[in-house]
């Protein structure tokens, strides 16, 4: 998994790690770059493609200098071209003129029905020369990375080579092709309207504090965008200074210079090799970021890395990371809760109780750890909580303490609601009391609404979802069989989870099948039961009170499960039993457990000896 990784974000950023080969293999007549550079222009919305029809002729032939700085001649106005790259398909599209586009790479995939119809001409920077050939094109555009292929696609048809490194260069990209194309009325306007909206971002968040970013391209080794880089440009249109401003282009940096500098936010990608859960398990954890839970995952990367006009929708998301306040939050806001209670939240929540780890948990995923001000003493990630005024446990907290800290929002479970009354003379309540995955999701959204970070929890649950999606998928897979599995939560008495629970639906969801599942929540259930339903796979709760060696001295060595040494003890019970975002690391190591070939999970087995009683 790792290496596909690996592989995704180098051909991901390819175009942007090149760009220093493009000033040292020029293809035509000279060898100086473009010398453009970033300029300070200001930010604003969500771009949208619209139409125009030119009415300006373009004059052909005509002669271009593309951003290798080679001098390249259209004879006639292009008809069938091929892109190497899904910025470049993306702009084709902008600039109303996908309908001439004959090949794209496999990676390209906006607008959503790109490839219909269309060939696959091979991967970004790895492109088929004898399947473009054929194609017939009459221009091909390409980018840094495909200059070693360089001398045998000009011999196919005129090569355009761009390399944009930043916002203003993604304009004279757009402007090149609207020249060429025949395409400038429309080129101006996709610019304007580009400018339009980043002004508009830009006046939203003018005069706010700028807190210090740290984006993460890669994680081994740790890897950031410096200056000269949209990354770069984005941060600081977004109202954030990007710590690492002071190198260029994409750069290693070590752990102690990041820790020097303390950002304040922490962005992450799909494709940066690592998740919000490893920058709490890392030296990141004590970073202010990782302290005040803005540490945030942006799903849609391709908004932020594919120089193409959609990069407005990503300094739009950046935007509402780095400053929510100037986006969002209607208030006074009224939501329904999951007791079905209305509550109106008169403004944005700066102190809030969190009376569940869960809950917790879920405000530091979603941006808000910064607000939450009393917490149970059972609360232990992220490891900051343990700094945060405990304000009695998880089913009896203490309302003295819980008024001294003047909260303007408290956050419960239906454990709660026997105290309902006496909350809700302190400060506004919310009762939240998820019972599966689409709970948890509702829940997030739910929280990010009240706190004014709907982008942190859209992001979130986006993560959660793709998770989710990509393990089921493996187990549904054709030829996998569901085994079945036993999970122990308590030993004695057995105490097993039923249906409507989360342990029953992640085993499920895991591909295994749980035997105890026509029956309710958490059941209690005896041996002769267990063994009538000979599990093939049985699983521990880290504290069921019980350990996998102990199993040898019982009747459940009479099982599959023991016969065959399936028997699994979970790392952590938080990650299964918590609604909170960290339940998708539960169904990860559930699907381990059942499907370790798949996964490549090495364990192992359980081995009784010849005398164990049973």
């Amino acid at each position: 998994m790792k290496k596909v990784a690996l592989l995704l974000i180098m051909l991901m950023f390819g175009v942007v790690f090149a760009s220093g080969c493009i000033g040292s293999k020029v293809a035509e007549t000279s060898s100086s770059s473009t010398g453009l550079t970033s300029t300070s222009t200001s930010p604003q919305v969500i771009f949208s493609k619209t139409s125009t029809t030119t009415t300006k002729a373009p004059k052909y032939p005509m002669t271009i200098t593309d951003f290798a700085n080679r001098k390249v001649k259209i004879t006639k106005e292009p008809q069938r071209i091929v892109s190497l790259a899904p910025s470049i398909t993306e702009t084709l599209y902008f600039l109303d003129a996908l309908d001439r586009v004959v090949g794209v790479t496999q990676f390209d995939d906006y607008p959503a029905d790109v490839k219909k119809g269309r060939t696959i001409v091979g991967g970004f920077g790895s492109p088929n020369i004898e399947v473009i050939a054929s194609l017939k094109p009459d221009l091909i555009i390409a980018t840094s990375m495909d200059m070693k292929y360089l001398d045998q696609l000009q011999q196919i048809a005129p090569v355009i080579v761009l390399d944009p490194k930043n916002i203003e260069e993604i304009y004279t990209s757009v402007e090149l092709l609207g020249k060429v194309l025949g395409r400038e009325e429309q080129a101006e306007k996709v610019v304007n309207d580009m400018k339009t909206k980043i002004n508009d971002i830009s006046s939203r968040v003018k005069g706010l504090p700028k807190p210090k970013v740290f984006y993460i391209v890669w994680n081994n080794p740790l890897m950031t965008a410096g200056a000269n880089t949209f990354i770069n440009d984005l941060i600081r249109l977004a109202g954030g200074e990007n710590i690492f401003s002071d190198i260029q282009g994409w750069k290693s940096v070590n752990m102690e210079e990041v820790l020097a500098r303390n950002p304040e936010i922490i962005i992450l990608t799909p494709h940066c090799g690592m998740g919000v859960d490893d920058v709490y398990k890392s030296e990141l954890a004590h970073t202010n970021a990782a302290k005040n839970g803005k540490v945030i995952m942006i799903e849609n990367e391709n908004v932020l890395v594919r120089p193409s006009p959609r990069i407005v929708e990503g300094l739009e998301e950046l935007a509402k990371v780095i400053h929510p306040e100037a986006f969002g939050g209607k208030y006074p806001l009224t939501i329904t809760d999951f007791e079905g209670r209305k509550v109106t939240i008169k403004s944005e929540p700066q102190r809030i109780i969190s009376l569940a780890p869960s809950i917790t948990e879920t405000l530091f995923y979603i941006g808000a750890g910064n607000k939450v001000v009393g917490v149970t003493t059972f609360d232990d990630y992220p490891p900051q909580v343990k700094n945060i005024t405990k304000i009695g446990g998880f089913s009896n907290p203490n309302i003295e303490v819980i008024a001294s800290l003047k909260p303007d929002l408290i956050i419960g479970t239906s454990m709660h609601l026997r105290f309902l009354n006496q909350l809700q003379q302190i400060a506004s309540v919310i009762i939240v009391d998820p019972k599966n995955l689409n709970g948890i999701y509702k829940q997030i959204e739910l929280l990010g609404e009240v706190t004014n970070r709907e982008e942190y929890a859209q992001s979130v649950v986006e993560q959660m979802k793709a998770k989710v999606t990509e393990i089921t998928s493996m187990v549904t897979a054709e030829n996998q069989t569901k085994p079945k599995v036993l999970f122990i939560t308590w030993w004695n008495p057995i105490y097993v989870p039923g249906n409507g629970t989360f342990q029953g639906q992640l085993i499920e969801l895991a591909g295994g099948k749980n035997i105890f599942s026509d029956l309710k929540g958490w059941a209690q259930v005896n041996m002769e039961q267990i063994l009538a339903r000979n599990p093939d796979i049985i699983i521990l709760s880290a504290h069921a009170g019980i350990n996998a060696e102990d199993l040898c001295n019982t009747q459940l060595v009479q099982t599959n499960a023991v016969k065959s040494g399936r028997v699994f003890t979970v790392s952590d019970d938080n990650i299964i039993s918590r609604p909170g975002p960290r339940i998708v690391y539960g169904l990860q190591e559930l699907a381990e457990f059942i499907h370790p070939g798949l996964f490549k999970y090495s364990y192992q087995p359980l081995k009784c000896n010849a005398t164990a009683s049973g």
